[in-house]
């Protein structure tokens, strides 16, 4: 088994390791390091950069503090879905780095399959509510906002999550959101492991030119033509596998035409 170091301070490596050890890995954890100083949900730090960025900077800074070859960065966004804004919608990175080559091999997933939500509380009846709508205490509650003299992120039962809600109150309405800390929201925890189910696919995948480990960089391709009057349409038609390193192109065609009832020109 190959050592692939993980920094992490909230148990991330229970829905890593067991999708990476079919890939040949064995997760060693670095969980002495402060990892909201790379940013925070709740907003106390910004991240710096986009998604990719702070997933690829945990890795590198994992195989820098371990001395392995080999890292492991985690990084979820959260947010509205993106189709009609209605809903809670994350996305998870792991990103795969390998200090000797300089080789990065990102995975990544998304949906609706997560308990992201906030609210204002005007009573403990409103706060009880939302809590059990999201799952607490299983699922992590955060009271108030960064600066306010009642945030607390480690309401860990019934009776604390009342005292803090309460307290709160005699203020004004209290501010309630799901705590999105891995550690705290076995939802999210089970998005990260089907992204490193996907890692591990990648990780086992090599490029047929190169044999750089990560071939499966999928791009789609647009353009199956109208059965009725042959134009191109925006269906989908196909997908290009690339390689990261060396840029070796595979295409596979899933479907050349489609109904004119697909057709923006039988069907404008």
């Amino acid at each position: 088994m190959t050592r692939i170091a993980l920094l992490t301070q909230h148990d991330k490596q229970n829905a890593v390791q067991a999708p990476l050890a079919a890939a040949g890995y064995v997760v060693h954890t670095i969980s002495n390091v402060d990892t909201d100083t790379l940013g925070t949900f709740t907003g106390e730090t910004a991240r710096k950069g986009t998604q990719l960025d702070a997933a690829l900077a945990k890795a590198q800074m994992a195989t820098r503090l371990s001395g392995e070859r080999y890292g492991l960065g985690s990084e979820g966004s959260f947010g509205p879905d993106p189709h009609i804004g209605l809903t809670g919608w994350g996305q998870e990175v792991l990103a795969w780095w390998d200090a000797h080559d300089e080789h990065v091999v990102y995975a990544a997933v998304q949906g609706p399959d997560t308990n992201y939500e906030q609210t204002a509380a005007a009573t403990w009846a409103d706060a009880q509510s939302f809590a059990q709508s999201v799952g607490f205490a299983d699922h992590g509650v955060i009271v108030g906002k960064p600066g306010q003299p009642f945030f607390i992120k480690d309401c860990g039962d019934w009776v604390g999550l009342e005292q803090q809600v309460r307290a709160g109150l005699k203020q004004g309405p209290v501010w309630l959101e799901t705590d999105m800390r891995a550690h705290r929201n076995p939802t999210r925890m089970a998005m990260i492991r089907r992204c490193a189910e996907q890692l591990a696919d990648l990780l086992q995948s090599h490029c047929p030119a190169c044999h750089s480990t990560g071939f499966g960089e999928v791009l789609p391709i647009y353009g199956a033509t109208c059965e009725a009057c042959g134009a191109a349409t925006a269906a989908l038609k196909g997908k290009k596998t690339r390689c990261t390193v060396c840029g070796f192109t595979e295409h596979e065609t899933i479907r050349s035409t489609v109904p004119p009832a697909r057709c923006e020109h039988c069907n404008p």
